[in-house]
């Protein structure tokens, strides 16, 4: 298993009042919205602790909809077999920004600092897609290093694939060296955490080139969907 904190989390302004929208631009001229949007970063900034763990498995065999691990684990369903036909490794990954930002948000909102506390439960979001666009690209460059191919990648819940599945996901991977655990009701903690899966092959598989935006079932009104695609050029 592999375990990573080398990731650059970038926050940019502009891309965010993009994101938002509105009248956010007009907002943060005011001095309160702007000392609260200026705290939230820094707050972000100090409390971002990002890392990922993620490993590889062998596929055994494709039985319908699902996968068949070397290992006997079955993982599937939704759009899962097609994303990843072809694939002869599973790649399973789990990644996180660590608690503090939630739990600071927590306080901020028990304090009455709202706005402060929406910036920063936004920032978080937008920290841990970053961490999963990340690590993502590290599985891919891997797979090249190796002259095979990387799929699109995937996360229970986010498509018509079932959150259920998470527990699959977690009985495969140790994530307590990154301090993410699942609880009983599917629900990862700390919130700001994220799971995935990518098809590894040496040919053609099912679906390459897209990223797991393109299967959620919110991508129509999904606002970091949007800033993904000003920052890397996604359509």
């Amino acid at each position: 298993m592999y375990v990573t904190h080398d990731f650059t989390i970038c926050f940019d302004e502009t891309q965010y009042i993009a994101q938002v929208g509105g009248s956010l631009s007009n907002l943060l001229a005011r001095p309160n919205v702007r000392a609260s949007w200026v705290a939230a970063l820094d707050d972000a900034r100090r409390l971002l602790r990002p890392a990922a763990a993620w490993d590889t498995f062998a596929i055994k065999e494709f039985r319908h909809e699902r996968l068949v691990l070397a290992n006997g684990t079955r993982i599937g369903g939704g759009p899962v077999a097609s994303v990843v036909a072809g694939a002869s490794e599973l790649a399973v990954g789990v990644c996180t920004v660590d608690g503090a930002i939630s739990s600071r948000a927590t306080v901020l909102q028990a304090e009455g600092q709202r706005l402060r506390a929406m910036f920063l439960d936004d920032l978080g979001s937008w920290a841990v897609d970053q961490v999963r666009q990340q690590l993502c690209r590290g599985i891919e460059a891997a797979a090249k290093g190796r002259g095979w191919r990387a799929s699109a990648s995937l996360s229970p819940g986010e498509s018509e694939w079932s959150v259920s599945e998470q527990s699959v996901i977690f009985g495969l991977l140790d994530t307590q060296p990154i301090g993410v655990v699942l609880t009983e009701s599917l629900v990862m903690s700390p919130i700001k955490s994220l799971s995935l899966i990518v098809g590894l092959g040496p040919g053609p598989l099912g679906v390459e080139g897209a990223s797991n935006c393109d299967f959620c079932t919110i991508r129509e009104r999904c606002n970091y969907r949007r800033l993904r695609t000003m920052q890397t050029g996604e359509q």
